[in-house]
């Protein structure tokens, strides 16, 4: 190629006399480019970029990746440098588009080049005869934005894009949902069909599916990011709802699409492409963006207890005090059987008023003695957490709605009158998250009673029921209910993220939430919603698919940048088989975090199966507890890494992304570096079979055991075993596993 060698400064390259090539050298490029971002004194990534500009195509390269444009017909191309085939490239039809009205129209061709910013400013022709801009240029070495402009942006009611996908390529990520069911009542419960009723359905690679982007309860981790198993990821900023159709349509074609808003930064398309080719260098890249991952502190990786609802009625004792009867008796069982002490949730309703959550104080008649009872449950070693919602209950003087109604702070809800928290019959409760002064109000509020009563963490709950979600919605900062829905979750676990910071500045605390987005594993750790351990919300047949949907969950969310998970074991609505709650409490303790609780007792001393009082479960309860304390150095070691996106579970493909029988292993998974855990999960299952990648592993409760990979091996596995294996050469995290 020839031409004159130029610094680009923006200026554009005039192509009369043949192609010219300009070199951006060593541009420094920072700033959050989505909903969040993290500070963690990172120095600004620095991109070295060449440009060169021809007459039939446009390349800008770094040293690991390039990007290839295609002028007339339009087309772009991302492939690696040491590459000859691409990772990926528009499709020849919709690469990019847009929608106005009830018309569509696609980039056909690129007209002006001007070189800027790292990168390059593409004017493009589109098939309605308008130009519209696309901006091509690096973040870093590994990322590319794109940033298409179509013309009169104001006017379109959508933008997307379309690529080309191999049918062997493997999309990962999105959802921590399995699967997409219509809402079992709309506009009333927005909880999908099949969160009550599972299926088996699902795996890692999301091929085939149509996944919408618009944040449902209650298994509610959501994001617009997608890794392939050619190497590369895709985000795409912002927080407008969207609809991915995963070659279920075309065969060969990944599309979406989003809907644009009233803003003009909802009115174009701003995508990122990462390129790793390991998932941890494309999760390294991504949370760079969009915020480094919350790593709890040591204490929140022992082992939880809670429940649903802690009932009123005659006090338990505890030292001599009188205390809710259900505290006192999981305290005092777990002295008597040996059980270790580690986190305590008090779980809604525990504060005054409507919902249990109406004053940010305890409710005496459901929790005497309070103060003491949180000082009897440190003594013992306890650390301790509470509930919390965006929400606003309470029409009484001094309630926390009736306050936020006099001071303007509720969100524009449907139905109107004094607040009222309500699953069914609420009305006017959400805080209205995008007023700052709101925020500031709600923050202060909960960091007093947190700081008073010495709460370690917070529980946080409700981010996506009952969201304002029409464009006739107006929410405070102007912006409509379809703008506002899926940055609720992002601003709601911000403000919490904000308390805890008021009252620990340290960080020492915890927060926990169920719902997420691009940007909020920068503020908060998840878990995955209200599973089953029956159908229809506890009232219908015991089932294991809760606890199926569970193990992949989890790893849906490694993929989304979510590094740290946990689910209710044994079902939120509570199991029905002994079964299901033996094998979840062993998953459980090789998860992110182990917490043990939801409807119902969840005690193996109070089981609702037979025998009531179950010895083999008490043991089973106890043995993998304790195993989950002395594996805490273990875990919090490998947590580390968290804060670069590397998730604590980690799929089997990031062990090895060219094995075939690694790419939709959902059964079996990594836990931290050098752990291989093989869960079951059938009711009635006794032996299974695990596939052993190349390498030697050791079995992790004899590790005179060796297995040499790849192989299938077939292994017994009764009631009270989980079969874990250990990397040769890597160093037994228990000196002795519990028996």
């Amino acid at each position: 190629m020839r031409g004159s060698f130029l610094l680009a400064q923006g200026f554009p390259f005039h192509e009369a006399n043949g192609p010219v090539v300009g070199w951006l050298v060593a541009l420094a490029v920072g700033g959050c480019l989505l909903s969040g971002c993290g500070d963690d004194g990172e120095p600004p990534a620095r991109a070295n970029v060449q440009v060169f500009i021809g007459p039939s195509t446009i390349a800008v390269e770094s040293p690991v990746l390039k990007v290839i444009v295609q002028r007339n017909p339009f087309r772009l191309e991302f492939a690696a440098r040491d590459q000859g085939d691409p990772l990926t490239r528009t499709a020849a039809h919709n690469g990019l588009f847009y929608r106005r009205g009830n018309g569509a129209a696609e980039v056909t061709a690129v007209g002006a080049a001007t070189a800027e910013h790292a990168g390059v400013r593409l004017t493009v022709e589109t098939g309605e005869g308008e130009q519209g801009q696309l901006v091509v240029a690096f973040v870093t070495e590994r990322t590319v934005r794109l940033d298409f402009v179509p013309p009169r942006g104001a006017e379109t009611t959508a933008v997307g894009a379309s690529w080309e996908s191999p049918g062997d390529e493997r999309i990962y990520g999105l959802t921590e949902r399995l699967r997409d069911s219509p809402p079992l009542l709309p506009g009333v419960v927005e909880v999908p069909q099949e969160e009550a009723r599972p299926r088996e359905v699902g795996s890692l690679d999301r091929r085939g599916e149509t996944v919408e982007m618009f944040v449902r309860p209650t298994i509610a981790v959501y994001a617009p990011f997608y890794q392939s198993s050619r190497g590369y990821g895709l985000s795409v900023a912002g927080t407008m709802p969207g609809l991915y159709d995963l070659a279920a349509t075309e065969p060969n074609t990944v599309s979406f699409v989003f809907e644009s808003g009233s803003r003009p930064e909802n009115q174009h398309l701003t995508m990122f492409l990462f390129y790793g080719p390991e998932f941890s260098t494309i999760l390294d890249e991504y949370t760079r963006l969009t915020g480094r991952p919350l790593v709890a502190p040591a204490w929140a990786f022992l082992h939880w207890r809670w429940r649903d609802e802690l009932p009123l009625g005659p006090p338990g004792e505890l030292d001599g005090v009188p205390i809710n009867a259900a505290v006192a008796e999981d305290v005092l069982m777990y002295e008597q059987l040996g059980i270790p002490s580690g986190v305590y949730l008090l779980d809604r309703p525990v504060l005054q008023g409507n919902f249990g959550f109406a004053r940010f104080a305890w409710d005496e008649d459901r929790l005497p003695n309070a103060r003491a009872m949180l000082d009897a449950l440190r003594r013992r070693g306890y650390r301790l957490v509470t509930w919390s919602a965006a929400w606003v209950c309470g029409s009484n003087p001094g309630d926390n709605g009736y306050e936020a109604q006099q001071l303007g702070f509720i969100a524009p809800m449907r139905r109107t009158g004094a607040p009222f928290c309500d699953d069914v019959r609420g009305r006017n409760f959400i805080l209205d998250v995008t007023n700052p002064a709101a925020r500031e109000w709600f923050q202060e509020r909960l960091a007093r009673f947190l700081r008073d009563e010495g709460i370690d963490g917070i529980k946080l709950d409700r981010g996506e029921e009952h969201i304002p979600s029409e464009r006739s919605d107006i929410w405070a900062d102007g912006r409509s209910g379809r703008e506002v829905h899926n940055d609720y979750v992002v601003l709601q676990t911000r403000m919490h993220r904000e308390a805890l910071d008021l009252v620990r500045p340290d960080g020492n605390y915890v927060l926990i939430a169920r719902a997420g987005y691009t940007g909020t594993q920068a503020d908060s750790i998840v878990w995955g919603g209200d599973t089953a351990g029956s159908e229809d919300f506890g009232e219908g047949a015991g089932t294991d698919l809760g606890m199926r949907s569970a193990i992949i969950s989890q790893q849906r969310a490694a993929f989304l940048g979510f590094p740290i998970w946990g689910s209710d074991t044994g079902g939120y609505y509570q199991f029905k088989h002994r079964d299901v709650f033996a094998r979840w409490i062993e998953f459980s303790a090789f998860s992110g975090i182990m917490e043990i609780g939801g409807k119902g007792s969840h005690a193996p001393w109070d089981m609702p199966t037979e025998p009531k009082y179950d010895t083999e479960m008490i043991d089973i309860y106890r043995r993998y507890t304790r195993l989950r304390h002395a594996l805490q150095p273990y875990i919090v070691a490998a947590a580390r890494d968290a804060r670069r996106g590397l998730p604590l579970v980690r799929p089997m493909p990031f062990l090895d992304p060219s094995d075939r029988e690694l790419q939709d292993r959902w059964d079996q998974y990594l836990f931290g570096p050098d752990l291989m855990v093989a869960p079951v999960w059938r009711i009635g299952q006794r032996e299974r079979v695990v596939y052993f990648p190349r390498g030697r592993w050791r079995n992790f409760w004899d590790t005179d055991e060796v297995y040499e990979g790849p192989a299938w091996v077939r292994f017994p596995v009764p009631l009270d075993t989980i079969l874990v294996f250990l990397r040769d050469g890597a160093v037994h995290p228990v000196e002795k596993p519990p028996s």
